[in-house]
């Protein structure tokens, strides 16, 4: 248990990092357009959040981080989350998504 507490706030930092440079707080525009088509903010999201839930299940699984781990590096990733400045209603729904498409279950 002592092993994996020290590797939480790695993970929890690195899960950070990947989710804010896959969903930025303020994105770029699109093709030079100052306003994306609902259309494209809705694929550049659902492809984003994929690559993000991706990354997250990798670091579950290479980490080998039980249930109480897997609580731990949720926890720090909605503190690190919600201090970047992301809102929390927001952050509460990636957290939950990432929870029941990541890091619920065995191994694939």
């Amino acid at each position: 248990m002592a092993k994996t507490q020290g590797r939480v706030p790695d993970i929890s930092d690195r899960l950070s990092q990947a989710f804010q440079s896959l969903v930025p707080l303020h994105p770029e525009l699109i093709k030079g357009r100052k306003r994306p088509t609902e259309k494209e903010v809705k694929a550049t999201s659902e492809a984003a959040l994929q690559r993000f839930f991706d990354v997250a299940h990798e670091e579950r699984l290479n980490h080998e981080l039980g249930l109480i781990g897997r609580a731990r590096v949720a926890f720090g990733l909605q503190q690190r989350l919600v201090k970047a400045g992301y809102p929390p209603p927001l952050v509460k729904q990636v957290l939950f998504a990432m929870l029941t498409a990541a890091f619920v279950g065995g191994k694939k």
